[in-house]
């Protein structure tokens, strides 16, 4: 997997710098354009010797692993009413559909969460609920509801620390590896912690969820604030729901 952007200043990041610098010295680019190193010295480090930019490829000795995260804002929901809390307002049918579809290109593209993050207000929880009736995988998972992630959310700036938090205490308890993680929540928070976390502006409209990627020795140094996720897709469901 390239790693498109890595910060600089942390440890794991002054590793991989090491890394490509010894690798650039002992592979200058002089070779054609395209063509891959293959000399042992390399170890897990490939080189387009053409640009003598490192390919890393994740191993097991390196200590690090792909980190997978999905960044989901719930369906379309009810316009708000007097008599009903804004916490309690359910998704609409049309919202039903996008979480169905969005559910589904997930799963086409192996994109299943070992760890579940959802707020726990109605329409987050029915977004969750519809996508498992639609792939039933996404019902099997481990999943935890947060009322922190309703609240936090409507704070400037200050979901992408507080997931840091909860994903990395939900995952130090689970004995098994947890290499993606699904966040189903609400803006602004979440396309501001999206957009933080990818180093660009990313928008989620309803039933938008954009899926991310990184490598990282563990979620908490994944999700740190100076780690650099790579967008692979912004997932968007095939229904069109107007407003």
């Amino acid at each position: 997997m390239m790693i498109a952007r890595e910060c600089i200043g942390t440890s794991s990041c002054t590793h991989l710098s090491q890394v490509s610098s010894f690798h650039r010295l002992q592979h200058p680019p002089v070779a054609k354009k395209g063509s891959r190193c293959r000399q042992s010295c390399c170890g897990p480090v490939q080189c387009s010797v053409a640009t003598a930019e490192p390919i890393i490829s994740i191993k097991a000795e390196q200590g690090l692993a792909k980190r997978r995260l999905i960044m989901m804002r719930h369906a379309d929901s009810e316009e708000r009413l007097q008599s009903v809390r804004d916490h309690d307002r359910p998704i609409t049918e049309a919202g039903k559909m996008c979480a169905r579809e969005v559910a589904q290109k997930l799963a086409e593209r192996g994109w299943l969460p070992d760890l579940i993050m959802c707020s726990d207000s109605s329409r987050t929880r029915q977004t969750l609920s519809t996508m498992a009736d639609a792939v039933a995988a996404f019902g099997s998972v481990d999943t935890h509801f947060r009322g922190s992630l309703y609240t936090v959310a409507a704070l400037d700036g200050q979901l992408r620390s507080h997931l840091q938090g909860l994903v990395t205490a939900e995952v130090q308890k689970k004995s098994g590896e947890v290499g993606c993680v699904l966040c189903v929540g609400h803006n602004k928070g979440m396309e501001e912690a999206a957009s933080s976390l990818a180093g660009q502006t990313i928008r989620l409209e309803t039933a938008n969820a954009a899926v991310m990627e990184r490598a990282a020795v563990s979620w908490e140094e994944a999700l740190c604030e100076e780690a650099c996720w790579t967008l692979v897709e912004l997932l968007k469901p095939d229904t069109f729901v107007e407003g």
